[in-house]
């Protein structure tokens, strides 16, 4: 195999991840970052498909500490230091502006869904301060070239290889490497040195986003049950979970973490907004969210931020292109939606395993990466697509529930195939099968018709949804007398293994490569 130096710009937890890969390919990779660690950074709740990610590392590659980190009570065991949440589930509330939050038994404004059967499997919220400083020092003691503090500015490509210029703290830069990788974020260092066009065109969905950490979050079931809110129990304690509470003018998202401080933002549509909100500070726009809305008011009634209350400007970017001759963008280079259902980490991972099974083959490396490319911007789109539904279905939670059944239709098949499944036919791997269904053709059928459903609204909307999901739904969803909470069914995996191409036999032998079975 040809030795590759490869220069990985952006050392958050991908950056780093990929450049052990490399290093225990033999390559030579180059960790460069503008900054420091440990850091302040966003983009902290993980799903099961980012642990099947985590764990096929981990065998591929040696990196036990991925395993950890794919397991909440591994991750306590093994990484006690590295700070994080527990994280059981997908729960989520609507909100009237004005009035204190209501649910009755049938849960006509509450939806629980459940991603692992009990907390030992269960997934968690990543205090990603700790996390990318933890991946960061074992990609340095694992004999990763690393450059902190280091501003690049510029790169020029040569006949066989590339330079990379720019400063480190006064001094010129100037390096050398086979191919660039370039985790930097969305709109970062190569979208500025190629240059690369931001390519949003067509795309109507425009939020901002308001947010910091904050201490002493009184737990929302305290506050909603104390003023008439019938929450009964579902699968897991509500707030153990990715909680997201619905909006008029968008919706906030609670991730809770073990040492007593949540990450709180609120994803803000502006042209949903009064004038006068738009043109508040942040901490002013903030206070005005919770003033309109009660429960969320006394729910934050003592909390302090760890930090001042920020605000990003538009979140939605896309760059022109995700990789070229000796060049490639991580996901988050190349494009981001939302924060909705939480799929940021997973898509990270599952470019990373890409990635080190195109650079496994170095001597054809450049049409591995422009396959890379091309599925990462087909993803791009199949993720627009879930996301933006989404949003224009919160104003009834009615079809906001129901639409949500395609999003984890596809999730959960995902996991029950790559699970119980070999792998793909024509000797592929799953890394290339296209990230939550992007190429599959019955998910991306699901996710158009259930699209035109949120347009339409009819009275049957979830008997609808239930209809266009059945092909992949291997999880019991939309189901009336669940009364909107899911648990981890395998029953129902049983019930629907014709799916999977397995029988019920097969199934149950195989149940054990489920999390938490074995």
């Amino acid at each position: 195999m040809r030795r590759l130096r490869v220069a990985i710009v952006g050392s958050g937890f991908a950056g780093s991840m990929l450049a052990r890969v490399l290093r225990r390919q033999g390559h030579e990779p180059l960790l460069v970052d503008r900054g420091t660690h440990p850091r302040f950074a966003l983009g902290e709740s993980s799903t099961p498909l980012a642990s099947i990610c985590l764990e096929r590392l981990a065998d591929r590659y040696g990196l036990e500490d991925l395993r950890h980190l794919a397991a909440y009570e591994q991750w306590l065991a093994h990484m006690p230091e590295v700070r994080r949440g527990l994280k059981r589930g997908f729960t989520f509330y609507r909100h009237t502006p004005g009035i204190p939050f209501v649910n009755d038994a049938n849960n006509s404004h509450r939806l629980l869904v459940a991603a692992s059967p009990h907390d030992a499997v269960a997934d968690s919220h990543w205090l990603r301060e700790d996390v990318d400083h933890f991946q960061v020092e074992r990609a340095v003691a694992e004999g990763v070239e690393f450059l902190d503090r280091t501003v690049l500015s510029a790169v020029e490509f040569g006949a066989r290889t590339l330079r990379l210029t720019g400063a480190r703290e006064g001094r010129a830069v100037s390096l050398t490497a086979d191919l660039v990788i370039d985790g930097s974020g969305v709109g970062g260092f190569l979208a500025h040195a190629l240059p690369l066009a931001d390519r949003l065109d067509g795309v109507r969905l425009a939020t901002h986003l308001v947010f910091s950490h904050f201490r002493c979050v009184r737990p929302f079931e305290e506050i909603a049950t104390a003023t008439g809110a019938t929450l009964e129990p579902g699968p897991y304690p509500d707030g153990r979970a990715a909680v997201h509470h619905l909006l008029d003018e968008g919706w906030m998202y609670v991730l809770p973490f073990d040492h007593g401080v949540a990450s709180v933002g609120i994803v803000v549509e502006p042209r949903a907004l009064p004038p006068f909100a738009a043109a508040l500070a942040p901490a002013d726009l903030w206070q005005w969210f919770l003033d309109r809305y009660p429960t969320l008011r006394d729910q934050f009634a003592g909390a302090e931020p760890t930090r001042p209350i920020a605000r990003l400007p538009r979140l939605q970017r896309r760059m022109a292109r995700a990789s070229g001759d000796r060049w490639a963008l991580l996901p988050h280079a190349y494009a981001f939606w939302s924060p909705l259902f939480s799929t940021g980490i997973a898509w990270s991972l599952v470019a990373i395993e890409r990635l080190g099974l195109a650079f496994e083959r170095a001597e054809n490396i450049a049409e591995a990466l422009g396959a890379y490319g091309t599925l990462l911007e087909t993803e791009a789109e199949h993720l627009l697509a879930v996301v933006d539904a989404a949003y224009r279905a919160r104003f009834d939670f009615d079809v906001f529930a129901s639409y949500s059944y395609v999003y984890f239709a596809a999730a959960s098949y995902g996991e029950a195939a790559q699970r119980l499944l070999p792998a793909p036919r024509g000797g592929g791997a799953w890394a290339w099968q296209g990230f939550l269904g992007a190429t599959d053709p019955e998910i991306r059928r699901m996710v158009s018709g259930c699209a035109a459903l949120v347009e339409a609204r009819p009275a049957d909307c979830e008997a609808r949804v239930r209809d266009l999901i059945a092909s992949r739904n291997v999880a019991g969803l939309a189901d009336v007398t669940r009364r909107r909470m899911y648990p981890v069914d395998l029953d129902a995996l049983v019930a629907q293994c014709g799916l999977l191409g397995l029988d019920a036999t097969a199934v149950r032998a195989a149940l054990p490569r489920l999390r938490g079975y074995g």
